[in-house]
């Protein structure tokens, strides 16, 4: 685990600005295709782990930003299936980092599947399906 000083901008992460995420949680770090963030004593559960749902969330908004990366930043896209195996658990003051990569696409749809990790434990695994929308 890093300590409670860890510093991503040190690392050369860098916060994105605006995130998109529901303000609990923020903020949203990004290095190359890989975005992190620090987890905190809020995100917890009542047995002290960071609660599945956070993990959840920021797995479904980091593979959608990677999805949107690798197609072309201009897409709107939404989120039609993403399935989630929790590996390991997670801890307030772990700086979480998850990559993912496109399996396939067609004109319409993008599959993914990503990996978050906490140093080098993996922590969650996902597959998940993006749609392209059309252009609002």
């Amino acid at each position: 685990m890093q300590s409670p000083d860890f510093d991503p901008a040190a690392t050369g992460w860098r916060i994105v600005t605006p995130s998109g995420l529901p303000a609990v949680a923020d903020p949203l770090w990004v290095r190359g295709a890989e975005y992190g963030f620090q987890a905190r004593a809020d995100h917890a559960n009542g047995r002290g782990v960071i609660h599945g749902g956070i993990l959840a969330t920021f797995m479904d908004h980091s593979l959608g930003l990677m999805v949107r990366q690798a197609i072309g930043g201009g897409m709107n896209l939404a989120t039609i299936q993403l399935d989630l195996h929790y590996l390991a658990a997670a801890m307030p003051g772990q700086f979480l980092v998850g990559s993912g990569e496109i399996t396939r696409q067609t004109r319409s749809v993008v599959f993914v599947r990503g990996l978050l990790k906490a140093g080098d434990t993996s922590v969650v695994a996902a597959t998940g399906v993006w749609k392209i929308l059309a252009a609002r």
